[in-house]
């Protein structure tokens, strides 16, 4: 999407001499620094997110790995029942 609405920000000289030499240091011009700096930070929120999704569900670990687990064995008990029923 092309870039159309405007920004305007006051700062310091000192502030702007910071923002325009920290674009250049990325090789981009001001405003694609600002907006990638925006970018990263929707990133950054993602990531937090994610992380704390992550927690969650480790967690969960255990209760999720002890069901597996006896899930594993019901069905193991299952098809010794019905090997056991067969009639060679």
């Amino acid at each position: 999407m092309a870039a159309t609405a405007r920004l305007v920000v006051q700062m310091t000289p000192e502030e702007k001499r910071l923002l325009d030499t920290r674009a250049k240091s990325a090789g981009v011009s001001t405003a694609e620094f600002v907006r990638r700096r925006i970018a990263d930070d929707d990133l950054m929120e993602r990531r937090a997110e994610i992380e704390r999704l992550l927690d969650a569900l480790s967690g969960a670990e255990p209760g999720i790995l002890a069901r597996l687990d006896a899930a594993i064995a019901d069905a193991d008990e299952l098809t010794s029942a019905l090997r056991e029923r067969r009639v060679p």
